[in-house]
């Protein structure tokens, strides 16, 4: 039985990615009294060519970042993820293992009796001491033929499960789980119905086990059919699909930023925890500067984002140069407050070369409610400085 480091931490990502944290509905809010116009902004990534794995022809065409999304969102299903973690060239030679591990989203049943005592005797095991997982070859040729376009007795590759005589059925034990998320950093469709999308494994931990890959699919109907995955370590995480254009706006921030794209990304649907929102400056369609999260890890507990209420560029302290303020929605997601929303006001002072987060105004302002508008923080600031002493 495989055992992988990176599994056990997988579970939770799951859930909170099924309770939908990090989701938002996304408003254009008035920054300041004045309305913010939305910047639009090339966020096409530069495509890491490999001629094993794409083909150039005339009819090919970049992914949008709502097609992208729609993909990534496709991935996270328990029944496909599986696919994306063993490389193959025809799809007969995807590994099984990996595809069923935790069940390729198919409802299990337990173990009867005759059955429990068949499977001990066959894997000569004493007892059962996880979890089981309980397939039968038909509920296995489904998803195959569905994903593959093949059965089990057709792939090159056997599936490495114990299989009961008596009760015709797959078994397995697994105390784990193999679920990864992947984000869908950019694809092109290469010819009528033909996808090839590139994706990246939604956090840093599960490397060196899970490989970036080109994933290339074939509409089926309404769904899609696997024609290969092709593992390339060179592909390199983007939150670009995540972009919240209407709280992304093109501002002359002065000091040596010159006239920059601020740019608010919602979490990834696809990482590991509730991450939290981040803010970043983009100029000519490259980041050229992240801006500072208010936990080191940018993950907030017990707290989930929402959405980004308003962004406002002011001159807070008289320095010459705008400072940023943000203003986002965050609901508590467990304990007595589970359910609670609250409003959190950010100030990054703009110190000519990098953003300083003024957590000692933040503070005060937060703990008095002065975070609802922008208008209200403006007015607050000066005894917020006072306050601090700063």
């Amino acid at each position: 039985m495989k055992r992988k480091s990176y599994r056990y931490m997988a579970g939770l990502c799951l859930a909170l990615i099924l309770a939908g944290c990090g989701s938002g509905e996304r408003k254009t809010e008035e920054a300041g009294g004045k309305t913010e116009v939305p910047a639009t902004v090339d966020t096409a990534e530069e495509k890491a060519g490999s001629e094993e794995t794409t083909a150039e022809t005339s009819e090919a065409r970049d992914l949008t970042t709502e097609e992208l999304r729609s993909f990534t969102d496709w991935i996270q299903r328990a029944e496909n993820y599986g696919f994306l973690l063993s490389e193959y060239r025809d799809p007969k030679d995807a590994d099984l293992g990996e595809i069923f591990y935790s069940g390729a989203g198919i409802a299990t049943e337990p173990l009867t009796d005759a059955e429990r005592q068949e499977y001990l005797e066959v894997s000569g095991r004493e007892d059962i001491d996880t979890d089981c997982v309980r397939l039968t070859t038909e509920q296995i040729n489904r998803v195959l033929i569905k994903r593959l376009g093949y059965t089990l007795d057709e792939m090159s590759q056997e599936l490495p499960w114990f299989y009961l005589e008596k009760a015709k059925v797959w078994v397995t034990e697994h105390g784990d789980t193999n679920y990864v998320n992947f984000t869908c950093v950019s694809g092109r469709e290469l010819s009528a119905g033909v996808y090839e999308l590139e994706c990246v494994p939604g956090d840093a931990s599960y490397r060196p086990y899970v490989h970036s890959c080109h994933l290339t699919l074939q509409e089926k109907g309404e769904d899609y059919r696997i024609l290969s995955n092709v593992f390339d370590d060179s592909l390199t995480y983007s939150r670009s699909i995540y972009r919240i254009d209407n709280q992304s706006f093109k501002v002359d921030l002065g000091g040596s930023w010159g006239e920059v794209i601020f740019t608010s990304y919602a979490p990834g649907q696809t990482m590991y925890g509730n991450q939290d929102v981040s803010f970043s400056l983009v100029q000519d369609n490259a980041e050229i500067y992240d801006f500072p999260s208010v936990t080191a890890d940018n993950y907030r507990d017990p707290a989930c984002f929402r959405e980004v209420l308003a962004v406002s560029f002011q001159d807070c302290n008289g320095d010459g140069w705008k400072d940023v303020i943000t203003i986002c929605d965050y609901e508590n997601i467990y304990g007595e407050a589970a359910g609670e929303h609250f409003k959190e006001v950010r100030l990054y002072q703009n110190m000519g070369y990098s953003f300083r987060l003024d957590t000692d105004k933040m503070d005060y302002l937060n703990a008095n409610g002065f975070n609802n508008t922008i208008d209200e923080v403006m007015q607050h600031i000066p005894e917020a400085r006072e306050a601090s002493g700063k």
